[in-house]
């Protein structure tokens, strides 16, 4: 039995789909204090009914007590958590489960006599510093590490779903121009969620996943402005373009991302992970490929 913290994010709920899919046994612990009705509404959100429906077994649980995570983790082997992650990153649908929580998560599955524990966390070179780092960051990770549990700490790059889908998919469909801070040239290395949910099903059982923290990200690095162009001639639209002084919120984003975004032209990451994906056996999306299956699609169906 494998229990997915954080399944109704659409990072969670692509990892769920894939260990059904390979015929694994998949429990989602939905927390009592998640507003799901809110959660669904947003984008990349998945619903638990649909979870239920593709075959996984829903748990209600209150990660603030004991006695509720020993009942839910009772005859659990795996557990994957992918909660902060995806607070921290994207915003996107996501379990009310914050770092103190996350603690209780993994001590519980220690005494609960968890055999392994996938965690999802932000990498050192990305926008983990110390303005937007949770500050119970380390303090689970090193939990995690010294629990006796075999752990797997996987540090996704951007997302492209949530952050292309947000900056450059919402003013596109809503027919406005894009707004990029500063000159929107600073490259950044993006992943496909589907792919991060591949690398979680390939390491629950790879030896070279065991008590290991790995990085794990796209292809290749594009910039803000180089992603635009690439949807305007992919889909064949005029898309503009205004760039904005840093620090310019932006209208159509959440205001919590709006650090973010100028943290983007702060800094670039163009590593290559294409020997981490061969060594897992992942096949990564490509940026083109994600904008003919998303955007280019979406286009088409709106006209």
């Amino acid at each position: 039995m494998i229990l997915v913290v954080g399944a109704t994010s659409l990072l969670g709920s692509h990892i769920v789909h894939g260990l059904l899919d390979n015929g694994h046994k998949v429990r989602v612990l939905i927390s009592r204090h998640s507003p799901l009705e809110i959660l669904a509404t947003q984008a990349g959100a998945a619903t638990v009914p649909s979870l239920i429906d593709a075959g996984a077994r829903p748990v209600w649980g209150d990660p603030r007590s004991e006695a509720s995570l020993a009942a839910v983790l009772a005859d659990v082997d795996t557990v994957i958590a992918v909660v902060n992650t995806a607070k921290r990153w994207g915003f996107d649908a996501i379990e009310s489960i914050d770092g103190r929580d996350t603690l209780n998560l993994i001590d519980a599955a220690r005494k609960a006599g968890v055999r392994r524990f996938l965690m999802a966390a932000i990498p050192g070179d990305g926008l983990d510093n110390p303005d937007h780092l949770d500050p119970l960051s380390g303090e689970y990770e090193l939990l995690l590490q010294r629990s006796g549990m075999t752990y797997t700490i996987v540090q996704p790059t951007l997302f492209m779903g949530y952050w292309i889908g947000m900056m450059v998919g919402i003013p596109l469909m809503t027919q406005q121009a894009v707004t990029l801070i500063g000159r929107g040239d600073h490259a950044h290395n993006f992943v496909s969620e589907q792919d991060v949910a591949n690398y979680f099903a390939a390491m629950i059982d790879h030896p070279d996943a065991f008590n290991q923290t790995i990085a794990v990200g796209g292809p290749a690095s594009h910039s803000w402005t180089e992603i635009v162009l690439r949807v305007r001639e992919r889909a064949g639209v005029d898309l503009p373009i205004q760039y904005a002084m840093m620090g310019t919120p932006i209208s159509y984003i959440p205001e919590k991302a709006y650090p973010l975004v100028t943290e983007f032209e702060r800094f670039e990451n163009r590593r290559d992970f294409s020997e981490t994906a061969r060594a897992f056996g992942v096949s990564l999306t490509t940026l083109d490929d994600y904008i003919d299956r998303t955007l280019v699609a979406a286009v088409y169906a709106a006209a």
